[in-house]
């Protein structure tokens, strides 16, 4: 459903602003503005649904596991574990052995290359780069034909982003 009402405030959008442009505009306005207003929606909300269906994945993966103390951001902020509240290490023990031990666990740590392909795989989206190659073909087809007007072209870049960003703001509201 947010899904839809978004789509439906992009059509919105796109429809008034393209109106007044096609009234009080050049066709090169109109042309830039919609080009790029489309594309960018198309990867905003291509993004929302890969986002969507990433975090579905997880807390499926998740469902039945026990989740570790540490969050992401604190994994983040000190992935060698350098804060922990973990006893020291005995003096008695050799800068060898230390070494050794401390090598382990960073070995432990480690992802695999399989899990670390899949997460970036879910990263892309065909329809997100799709959309990403509308949006280069579209600017370079109004270069070449002559009807890029850059002012419009960036400003409707912007738009679905910000309108994204207060719709879903005032969404919970």
């Amino acid at each position: 459903m947010l899904f839809l009402r978004l789509i439906l405030l992009y059509l919105s959008i796109a429809m008034v602003f393209g109106g007044l442009l096609y009234i009080f505009a050049s066709k090169d306005a109109l042309f830039s503005f919609l080009t790029a207003f489309f594309s960018a929606a198309i990867i905003v909300l291509a993004s929302f649904k890969n986002y969507k269906n990433m975090v579905i994945k997880r807390v499926a993966l998740l469902n039945g596991e026990q989740l570790d103390n540490k969050d992401i951001i604190d994994k983040i902020d000190d992935p060698y574990n350098l804060y922990d509240e973990v006893p020291q290490y005995d003096e008695n023990k050799s800068l060898k052995d230390i070494i050794k031990e401390e090598k382990e666990e960073l070995k432990k740590n480690k992802r695999a290359l399989k899990d670390v392909a899949k997460d970036s795989l879910r990263a892309f989206n065909y329809i997100r780069l799709i959309a990403y190659a509308i949006l280069v073909f579209g600017f370079f087809a109004l270069l070449k034909s002559g009807n890029l007007n850059l002012f419009y072209y960036l400003i409707a870049l912007a738009i679905p982003s910000i309108v994204a960003i207060i719709f879903l703001l005032n969404y919970n509201r």
